[in-house]
């Protein structure tokens, strides 16, 4: 049994897969995390791989919890120049964020060698493949992140409540900030795909499901990293 752990910059995510299949996923602080790890019978059978994104003292310390656990078969993933056929585009490959590293590996492990990702959450990252070379990428803000800096950074851009998502004009300046965030990031995504027709769709991350839900086409993925990870397991 393979134990996936998808460690971010505000959250924690894990799932249990038995020969490919999703046993359970969970998510939480790093000591939830360990309870569950904890109540888990003969921990030995179990590999476990993990994303980090935090730095590297909490990787280290992470670890040290694991193995103290029991757990001996711990890999943490890292972004490499090649994986399975697929380069990376970044100069220094180590630099490209483990998490959209293994988004893209994730396009592999389904049979894709070209697709593109976005993952929108606090920031959005957008990565293209084709023909299994990772051509780079685009970060921007999220849409709750832009909102907060145009609110933090001018004098007269105020709102009490935040205005529900959409791709339509603003009545107020509230609806306006907020459609304007969304905006950005759709109209970037839809010049992308322009770009790379024949490129499948991925979403995921947090707010996949709004970016969905507001007619950006594409294949809603929430567990395309653990997919990934799960692949760069096997061949690890």
């Amino acid at each position: 049994m393979t134990i996936l752990i998808d460690v971010g910059n505000t959250a924690i995510k894990w799932q249990l897969r038995e020969a490919e299949q999703i046993v359970c996923t969970d998510k939480g602080n790093t000591d939830e995390l360990l309870s569950w790890l904890n109540s888990l019978a003969d921990p030995s059978r179990h590999l476990v791989a993990v994303s980090c994104v935090r730095d590297d003292e909490f990787a280290r310390a992470l670890n040290d919890s694991l193995v103290k656990a029991g757990f001996e078969g711990v890999a943490f993933a890292t972004s490499a120049r090649q994986f399975a056929g697929v380069t990376n585009a970044y100069r220094e490959p180590s630099s490209l964020g483990v998490d959209r590293w293994l988004a893209i590996l994730a396009l592999k492990s389904f049979g894709h060698e070209s697709g593109i990702v976005v993952d929108i959450g606090t920031a959005c990252t957008i990565d293209v493949l084709e023909n299994n070379r990772h051509m780079g990428g685009f970060i921007l803000p999220g849409p709750k992140l832009a909102c907060d800096a145009l609110v933090a950074n001018t004098d007269k851009i105020r709102f009490v409540s935040e205005p529900p998502a959409a791709l339509a004009p603003g009545t107020d300046t509230g609806g306006c900030v907020v459609a304007g965030a969304w905006l950005t990031i759709a109209g970037a995504i839809r010049e992308i795909s322009a770009q790379y027709p024949q490129a499948p769709l991925y979403i995921t991350g947090g707010a996949g499901p709004t970016l969905s839900d507001l007619g950006v086409e594409g294949r809603l993925a929430k567990d395309l990293v653990f997919d990934g990870l799960d692949f760069w397991s096997n061949g690890a």
